[in-house]
């Protein structure tokens, strides 16, 4: 006999149940997480968003170094927010200047109840950096280098000029960021952090690319 596959009441359950193994620690696969959002988006996550296990480790580092409220720069659908937020204390928002993309994040953190995650639909302009004490970046402007057929779409205008000014708006900033301030990046942002950051590379052995920065 065939198995049905599994009606809305059984997707939903198991989606509940695979954020529940997330906050619990539980080794969850990117293959399986990513089936939280639609089709279009789950195919370019393996290039463009956080996979699980640098995530909980990110999370992991601003809670132990004292960060509260963490700011991830070019969120996508706020992966890297949901599983923040899950798995420690932090207040998160995620700057993403693709409004569908949001649109996506926002209804699995009202469908499921994520707990304080905030997406902003804007872009740099749009950010108080003063607000926050920690920053995650996931090579957030590399997408503007590449040939438009390799974009995620072109609803937003992109190229080498606006990532340069993205990058040096956020080299502006961290400059400018208080002390203590924590940065996190996935293989790096195309940048250079300010002088009076320290790296502490031990922080993040056994996970490749990851890099941990404290303004002393």
């Amino acid at each position: 006999m065939k198995t049905r596959p599994p009606g809305p009441t059984g997707r939903e359950a198991a989606r509940r149940a695979l954020l529940a193994d997330v906050a619990a620690g539980r080794v969850v696969s990117d293959l399986a997480f990513d089936r939280l959002y639609p089709e279009r988006i789950r195919k370019l996550s393996h290039r463009y968003w956080t996979p699980v296990h640098v995530a909980r480790r990110a999370a992991e580092l601003f809670a132990a170094h004292g960060a509260r409220r963490v700011l991830d720069i070019g969120a996508g659908m706020g992966k890297f927010c949901v599983i923040a937020a899950l798995t420690t204390e932090l207040e998160l928002t995620g700057v993403e200047h693709r409004e569908g993309l949001v649109a996506a994040g926002r209804e699995i953190l009202a469908t499921y109840g994520i707990p304080r995650v905030t997406l902003i639909h804007g872009t740099l302009d749009d950010v108080d950096f003063g607000a926050y004490d920690g920053f995650y970046l996931f090579n957030p402007f590399e997408e503007g280098t590449f040939e438009p057929s390799q974009w995620v779409d072109r609803t937003v205008p992109l190229s080498e000029e606006r990532a340069s000014a993205d990058v040096a708006q956020v080299e502006e900033a961290l400059a400018r960021a208080r002390r203590g301030t924590c940065v996190v990046t996935f293989h790096g942002f195309g940048g250079a952090i300010p002088p009076g950051f320290v790296h502490l590379p031990e922080e993040t052995c056994g996970t490749a690319f990851l890099r941990l920065w404290i303004k002393a």
